[in-house]
């Protein structure tokens, strides 16, 4: 399995939950949404750590450690970690809704531009065979079948 399709599946799975929780954050309580924040946290950290450690490390030697398109990427997984932990830290309902939802917009941003610029270099980019074999890493990682 191609590495870029398994982390668009990933996307298309967390997209489904940022609809639900749009939808579904402004009728819950404080607690409610900072449990919600905690689900949001596990799943979008658990993606960006294989994201870092598997394809943005397969692209350093291609673009350069310091690429823009990959700090920019680091940078935004930094800003939505913060944002998490602003909502779990949020005393009223209305500081936590503001900032989980602001997370949802800033990871459906940091999507997109993965979606539009950082996978096609991945694919052009990274052989196909490199591809497949961090797709299996990210399986194992993962605990499913890519065969």
């Amino acid at each position: 399995m191609d590495i870029v399709q398994a982390l668009l599946g990933e996307h298309g799975a967390l997209y489904a939950q940022f609809d639900y929780l749009e939808e579904a954050i402004p009728r819950q309580s404080l607690s409610a949404l900072q449990a919600q924040a905690d689900v949001l946290a596990a799943a979008l950290q658990s993606h960006a750590r294989l994201e870092d450690e598997l394809l943005f490390a397969s692209l350093e030697p291609i673009l350069g450690a310091g690429s823009p398109e990959l700090l920019g990427m680091r940078m935004m997984h930094e800003d939505i970690d913060r944002g998490l932990e602003s909502c779990r830290a949020a005393t009223d309902d209305a500081g936590a809704q503001g900032d989980l939802l602001g997370v949802i917009g800033l990871a459906r941003q940091h999507f997109l531009g993965e979606e539009q610029v950082l996978f096609p270099l991945a694919q052009a980019r990274i052989p196909h065979a490199t591809r497949d074999a961090l797709g299996a890493e990210w399986a194992a990682r993962r605990g499913v079948s890519a065969g």
